[in-house]
């Protein structure tokens, strides 16, 4: 009894090693003539890296718009046309300019960075101007983000010749992105937009009317005549195409490449684009037109030294507490600390896995659940009755629990990291803790 005591103790210090192994220092592959690490970077807020501030106003400016002697406007579809007249307009209408359509810019604004996944961002708005100071973290991504946050995501089907519009954003139920087969069998990068019940209606309507018909001209010749629509967003055209036969399903599939013509590393840049135009689309149309105004990376106040001394702090403050569980209780604090120890490297490495961003408060939560979990394992020495003190742990974290789950959907770094490290403390406990201490 006594030897599979002993021997299941090793294992577990092993396990306990081995995670922490992984989890300070890495997992490292060869990879051509270096060492690449494959765990997963933290990624770091803009408390650490930086961020980028984005300043937008109202586009105030005019443009010109031109008419051919039929009153249709002209664009690069029919820009053979002759022009009748032109008019000055300006991009955005006096009217506009309210103090409504500056709020529910600033809330496209923020459903597009939620669809986006960005996190951590603080808008502000002069609700009097209508001028919108974004901050968001500094990442590969952050290019990405500016450029789609300010645009208008104006989605139009026009008459090819007329240019009359015949949808808009108000015809769209939802737009997604993902994989599809072509009639080849190749794999494809696919943009379902799927339209409303009175947008279906509109979009089978065009089917059966923009399409490819033979005529006989007078001099009782076949000829080709194709109707045509242009489908556009942000008044740049997509395509301009004519359908073969009736959609009744409402939705418009648009193939954005395919593994045909493409290489893997272009399906994936295809998928992006697509998850970027959904973003766009989904979020909705903005009543107003933006322009960036100013676009420039800030430098963080926390240096690498402030870095340093906050870890030397926290390892030193982590040593005091781990000597004292093997002054008080020997060979029961000797475990104790390697199960603090184990619990700190499974939260890092989770922290890694699932892109939980770091920032100050991020580390006060890292800070908190380690404190937490060193309380538990303190009474569970101190108490000598495991499964009690785990069951009282527990019934106080759900609470804790209930109030960090609130936290994320707040956008607040705190949160995503108070529910790991509980959730990852109650697991913990009831398995390692509970077999290395009992």
């Amino acid at each position: 009894m006594k030897q599979n005591k002993k021997l299941k103790i090793i294992l577990i210090i092993a396990l306990i090693i081995l995670i922490s192994m992984i989890s300070f220092g890495g997992i490292y592959i060869k990879n051509k003539n270096s060492l690449e690490n494959v765990l997963p970077e933290y990624l770091l807020g803009k408390d650490f890296k930086g961020y980028r501030k984005v300043e937008m106003v109202p586009n105030k400016e005019t443009q010109t718009i031109s008419y051919d002697a039929d009153g249709i406007k002209i664009t690069e579809e029919n820009s053979t046309k002759e022009v009748a007249k032109t008019v000055e307009e300006k991009i955005n209408s006096d009217e506009a300019l309210n103090k409504d359509n500056f709020e529910r810019t600033k809330e496209i604004i923020e459903n597009r960075l939620n669809l986006m996944q960005v996190s951590n961002y603080i808008i502000k708005q002069n609700k009097d101007n209508g001028n919108i100071v974004l901050e968001i973290p500094e990442n590969d991504n952050t290019d990405k983000a500016v450029g789609n946050i300010y645009l208008q995501g104006k989605f139009e089907i026009v008459d090819n010749d007329t240019q009359e519009v015949l949808i808009t954003n108000e015809d769209i139920k939802i737009v997604k992105s993902g994989y599809g087969n072509t009639g080849t069998g190749t794999t494809a990068v696919c943009l379902n937009i799927e339209f409303n019940k009175e947008g279906t209606e509109k979009f089978r309507n065009i089917s059966n009317t923009y399409i490819k018909t033979t005529v006989t001209n007078e001099n009782n010749e076949e000829e080709q005549n194709m109707k045509q629509v242009t489908l556009k967003i942000d008044d740049s055209t997509i395509l301009t195409t004519y359908f073969d036969k009736e959609i009744t399903n409402g939705i418009l599939q648009l193939t954005m490449g395919s593994s045909g013509n493409s290489t893997t590393e272009e399906l994936k840049e295809y998928i992006v684009q697509a998850n970027d135009v959904a973003s766009l689309l989904n979020s909705g149309k903005m009543p107003i037109v933006y322009e960036v105004e100013q676009n420039k990376y800030i430098v963080s106040d926390i240096t690498i030294n402030q870095i340093q001394i906050a870890i030397i702090v926290a390892i030193v403050l982590a040593a005091i507490g781990m000597l004292y569980l093997i002054i008080k209780y020997k060979e029961k604090g000797i475990y104790g600390s390697l199960l603090l120890i184990g619990y700190v490297a499974i939260v890092l490495i989770a922290l890694r896995y699932f892109n939980v961003e770091i920032s100050i408060e991020a580390l006060i939560a890292i800070a908190l659940c380690v404190v937490l979990q060193y309380i538990s394992i303190y009474n569970m020495l101190k108490e000598n009755e495991i499964m009690k003190v785990i069951k009282k742990y527990t019934l106080i974290c759900i609470p804790a629990l209930i109030i960090s789950i609130v936290f994320t959907f707040f956008n607040i770094t705190f949160g995503p990291v108070l529910v790991w490290g509980i959730l990852i403390s109650v697991l913990y406990n009831l398995s390692i803790s509970n077999l290395m201490l009992k």
